[in-house]
């Protein structure tokens, strides 16, 4: 066969599936969708069985009355099934990670005398369920008749969030599942998905000298370094903070004062509109937005460990974490809760000339940050894309003096992270 022979009838074949493929009566598809229900294809069986009765044989009655029959009990069982059915269900804990296992409660009643079979609890859990259709988070074989039933299931949350999405329903489709019913679940406590960190060993030191970024104490009151002085007690203080033998002396409550630190700002910022019509094969752009959140997430927390001041920039969340525990769950709390919107992104924005910038983007909005941002010489940035997207050039964007570190985003990140973090750490020539 000669290659133009092979052309030709490849080209005929890419037509024939083209014209399979097109929408002739998109006006239709409201009609078609119930042909993809069981119980559409029986209303046409009935609907065929009927016109033979009328004009053909009308033995053929048989088959319509045995076809409406199935129709009713599969329609009107689960109907009644889940008007005495009730569920509430509740998570172990209140806050996990992406990939945690969390144990889950639910709790059924029952208040009819039959048991109920085929229950199964959907939405809420995946994300994906809404492109898939209706998944089961878990299926229950039978619940027994006027009772109250307790189960208990494990979850693994694969993506940052708040659990459940939607309010997720108790269903059931027996006796033969062609017709859905299904209840509204009571959540009696929500889940919050913390982003995945990963954990680094160090953090970078500006020109040097490694205070620029952690600050250095000073004489003045503050709750860090050595004690300078005492005074009074006043509402707010700490009350470890209080000095006894003072106290007792005076009659009076007396506090500790000690030394202040100046820190440097780092404002770690999510450029959200890189990542808005960037796609990856793992996940298109949602993948990559969530790559960058787990890699920002973890670099403030290192900061953080290391007692910075750290401001958290992503859409419209902007965040200053208090030097407790509390400002980094605070953080988390807020990345578990944001939600991407499309239309909703914002534009770079800038920052103190003095201020370490750490920016997650890509490649094509770099200029826009460097030209832009307003940080002079303490800008850095992080980049996420695929090869792809990048022509190739991410080992030639490392040589760059505001690129810290560039990801893959094809790849998993925590190994990549990990070892570009330890780079930058000990490079002198990033600073």
């Amino acid at each position: 066969m000669s290659r133009k022979r092979a052309e030709f009838i490849a080209r005929s074949f890419r037509r024939l599936a083209a014209i399979g493929n097109h929408d002739f009566c998109p006006w239709a598809n409201r009609y078609v969708y119930w042909l993809k229900q069981p119980i559409g294809w029986l209303v046409v069986a009935a609907a065929a069985a009927a016109l033979t009765a009328l004009f053909l044989e009308p033995q053929a009655w048989i088959i319509v009355g045995s076809l409406v029959a199935v129709m009713l009990m599969g329609v009107v069982w689960p109907w009644v099934a889940m008007r005495g059915a009730s569920a509430e269900i509740k998570f172990d804990c209140r806050r996990c990670r992406e990939g945690d296992r969390v144990q889950v409660r639910l709790v059924i009643h029952n208040r009819w005398p039959w048991p109920l079979w085929g229950l199964a609890v959907e939405n809420g859990f995946f994300l994906e369920a809404a492109e898939v259709g209706n998944r089961p988070v878990v299926a229950l074989a039978r619940v027994p008749g006027w009772s109250h039933s307790e189960f208990r299931f494990e979850f693994q949350p694969d993506v940052r969030g708040v659990y459940p999405h939607v309010v997720p329903e108790l269903a059931t489709g027996f006796p033969f599942g062609i017709w859905r019913a299904a209840r509204k679940i009571l959540v009696g406590r929500e889940l919050l998905v913390w982003p995945r960190t990963t954990p680094l060993t160090s953090i970078p030191s500006l020109g040097g000298d490694i205070a620029d970024v952690i600050g250095m104490l000073f004489d003045r009151p503050g709750n860090e370094g050595d004690v300078i002085g005492v005074r009074p007690f006043r509402h707010g203080d700490r009350l470890r903070s209080i000095h006894w033998a003072q106290t007792a002396r005076r009659e009076m409550l007396i506090v500790t004062e000690r030394q202040a630190a100046a820190r440097r700002l780092v404002v770690v910022a999510v450029d959200v509109a890189a990542f808005a019509n960037s796609e990856s094969p793992r996940g298109g752009s949602r993948g990559q937005l969530e790559m960058a959140i787990r890699v920002a997430a973890s670099i403030a927390q290192e900061f953080h460990a290391h007692h910075a001041e750290v401001r958290f920039v992503i859409g419209d969340v902007d965040l200053c974490l208090s030097p407790d525990s509390a400002g980094l769950r605070c953080l988390l709390d807020s990345l578990a809760r944001f939600q991407f919107e499309q239309g909703a992104v914002r534009p770079p924005r800038s920052f103190g000339r003095k201020d370490l910038a750490v920016v997650l983007t890509t490649s094509q909005h770099q200029s826009e940050w460097e030209n832009g941002a307003g940080t002079g010489r303490f800008l850095r940035l992080v980049l996420i894309e695929t090869p792809a997207s990048s022509n190739g050039n991410t080992a030639s964007q490392l040589s760059r003096r505001n690129v810290w570190i560039a990801l893959d985003a094809d790849s998993d990140c925590s190994l990549q992270l990990r070892h570009q973090w330890e780079r930058v750490c000990h490079d002198d020539s990033v600073a």
